[in-house]
């Protein structure tokens, strides 16, 4: 396959997940702005910029807690730097632009329903602006750009042909997966510390955000604990979105395309070695300890980071060795 379709398909199902992932924050933010208390909606927007590796465009979080107007006018603003800001690359507007970019440059290799479900996705939100959304039902706009990534998914897992094709696509999207709960669990863990007095609404906001609520409430009845929601996040291989379950679909996708090159395998052992972190050293941690708690998801962050690295080294920007010299 050639590199730079390897690349865009990688790079599709990068900026897909990506843009779920926003949609998915944001859903959740939104719900609690109609019936939470405006100290949980502050630290809850603190957890999505926190995870998000991302300072809002005006600078530092400051919300006035003793006035919910204010809080409402904020909420405005961010909601438009996430989902619509020219300037923020990772808003869920750009992400799809660029899925849809690199689509387009790999439209050879992509079925043609898949290319209209992204071409539908961004066109369908390519004019719009925050006061378009704001003054009706703002969640909407978000459910609607997820279940636009939805779709896409749907007909490539029931139609696409399982080539290399297909396992670059879902490299990307697991990878990108794999470091976007990392960064989510650490941030709960900064905003809301398990050790201290803790609320269940905001775990259970968390596990939401994870797909994984109902899942937990049938493993674990309706009680929840903070290590055990991590734990069950980080580690359980049946959850879709638990950096485990990422890790196994990387370590599958890696086996199909490495065709036994040096540079590939480096990725699929780095890669296994991380899920091996998780299978043997992770059952020894305190989830009580909170620092080491955090110091492992560091660990695995970077792993995630670093696997990427060794993906662009091994199928994007690989030296040719017969290239003459210049």
């Amino acid at each position: 396959m050639l590199a730079r379709s390897a690349r865009g398909l990688y790079w599709v199902g990068r900026y897909l997940e990506r843009a779920q992932h926003g949609c998915r924050l944001l859903a959740e933010q939104l719900d609690a702005l109609e019936d939470r208390p405006v100290g949980e909606i502050e630290l809850n927007w603190r957890r999505v910029y926190t995870a998000l590796g991302r300072a809002p465009l005006g600078g530092d979080l400051a919300f006035d807690l003793a006035d919910d107007a204010f809080m409402l006018a904020d909420a405005y603003t961010l909601v438009g730097d996430l989902a619509l800001e020219a300037g923020n690359p990772d808003a869920i507007r750009n992400c799809l632009a660029s899925a849809r970019e690199n689509a387009r440059q790999v439209r050879n290799t992509l079925d043609r329903e898949l290319w209209g479900c992204l071409n539908l996705a961004f066109l369908g939100i390519r004019d719009v602006g925050i006061e378009d959304i704001w003054k009706d039902r703002p969640g909407d706009f978000v459910r609607t750009a997820e279940d636009a990534v939805r779709t896409f998914w749907g007909v490539a897992d029931s139609a696409m042909y399982r080539d290399e094709s297909w396992h670059f696509l879902r490299l990307g999207r697991y990878v990108e997966r794999t470091q976007l709960l990392a960064a989510l669990i650490d941030a709960q863990l900064a905003v809301f510390p398990s050790h201290a007095h803790f609320a269940e609404s905001d775990w259970l906001s968390l596990l939401r955000v994870c797909g994984a609520n109902g899942a937990y409430g049938r493993l674990f009845s309706l009680q929840v604990r903070p290590p055990l929601v991590i734990n069950f996040l980080v580690t359980d291989p049946h959850l879709p979105r638990s950096v485990r379950f990422g890790l196994a679909m990387i370590i599958d996708a890696l086996d199909v395309v490495s065709l036994g090159e040096p540079l590939a395998l480096e990725a699929g052992r780095r890669a296994g070695r991380t899920g091996a972190r998780i299978d043997f050293d992770w059952p020894n941690l305190d989830l009580r300890d909170q620092s080491a708690t955090r110091a492992m998801l560091h660990g695995i962050r970077e792993s995630c980071r670093l696997l990427h690295d060794d993906i662009r080294a091994a199928y994007f920007a690989y030296e040719i060795e017969d290239t003459p010299g210049g």
